[in-house]
């Protein structure tokens, strides 16, 4: 198994709060903390160089969101995966993709397409599951993004944060993926033609064939 990078430490120019929660998730998202794992707030404080204040603040705003659970004896824990929360956040996930993508009514701009390609292309040839997971999360970011709705996109990337514990998990231990790669280039195909209702059924076919994929694998 890939060992994590341990996130850079919190530099002085940047946003605190919004820092201090994009680190944690990464370091949720990237396998460092496993299901399950303690979150303390004064670990985090010294790993990232800040206060407790924003650290606990990000571990709040995770709970609110799914991620983490607490408790007044142990603290702060990664959630653990189960059958029941996997089959309910994939359709989910599905659905908001294939509305933005819905909107998608004339073929893509080129550079748009080659920018498109290109994340694809680079995600294909990844082998290491920490970054094919950040690969694939920034080429579904992109997808939501021709939704050009900005409430959608949070939404999505809230969800994704919190299928992070699936996906990482799920790719450490099976490094398969062309069934994936596949799906994502028959997506690709749709929105290069400028069909968006076929990419979006396409898409909620991808987000349910890779939650029966996680499902087989926790069973």
């Amino acid at each position: 198994m890939t060992t994590p990078t341990p996130p850079e430490p919190i530099t002085r120019g940047e946003p605190l709060r919004e820092s201090v929660y994009a680190r944690i998730v990464e370091l949720i998202a990237s396998g460092h903390f496993t299901p399950g794992a303690p979150l303390t707030e004064a670990s985090l404080s010294r790993t990232l160089g800040v206060s407790r204040t924003p650290v606990r603040e990000a571990l709040l705003r995770l709970q609110a969101e799914g991620v983490v659970d607490s408790a007044l004896a142990r603290g702060f824990t990664v959630k653990p995966l189960t059958a029941r929360e996997c089959g309910e956040l994939y359709p989910v996930l599905g659905a908001l993709e294939a509305l933005a993508l819905r909107s998608v009514t004339r073929p893509l701009p080129d550079e748009v397409m080659e920018r498109l390609t290109s994340h694809l292309r680079e995600l294909e040839q990844c082998d290491d599951p920490v970054r094919r997971r950040g690969l694939d999360t920034h080429h579904h970011d992109a997808l939501v993004g021709l939704g050009g709705n900005q409430y959608l996109a949070t939404l999505a990337g809230q969800l994704r944060n919190n299928l992070s514990r699936y996906e990482i998990a799920y790719m450490h231990r099976t490094p398969e993926r062309a069934r994936a790669d596949a799906e994502h280039r028959e997506i690709l195909v749709a929105l290069a033609a400028g069909d968006g209702n076929l990419a979006a059924t396409l898409t909620e076919r991808h987000w349910k064939a890779g939650m029966e994929r996680v499902m087989t694998w926790l069973a």
